[in-house]
């Protein structure tokens, strides 16, 4: 289990942190920003930090799943 400074398990939260995102998805945070700077990832608007909702993480790692599938 994944946990945060906050003790709260990241498969339970709603959404993450930059840092926490990348950990989630298991790749570096300069990756995760590049997937929101070429919209890859959405972040969730009107927000002074960059905030990922759990599910889009989810969705983006189903996509990343089925091009794997496809390309095999």
């Amino acid at each position: 289990m994944i946990t945060t400074s906050t003790q709260i398990p990241l498969d339970e939260r709603g959404a993450f942190k930059i840092k926490e995102a990348a950990i989630y998805l298991g790749v570096s945070v300069s990756q995760v920003r590049r997937y929101v700077k070429r919209r890859e990832l959405i972040r969730l608007p009107g927000l002074r930090h960059v905030i990922i909702a759990k599910a889009e993480c989810d969705r983006f790692l189903r996509e990343q799943t089925d091009i794997a599938k496809l390309a095999a």
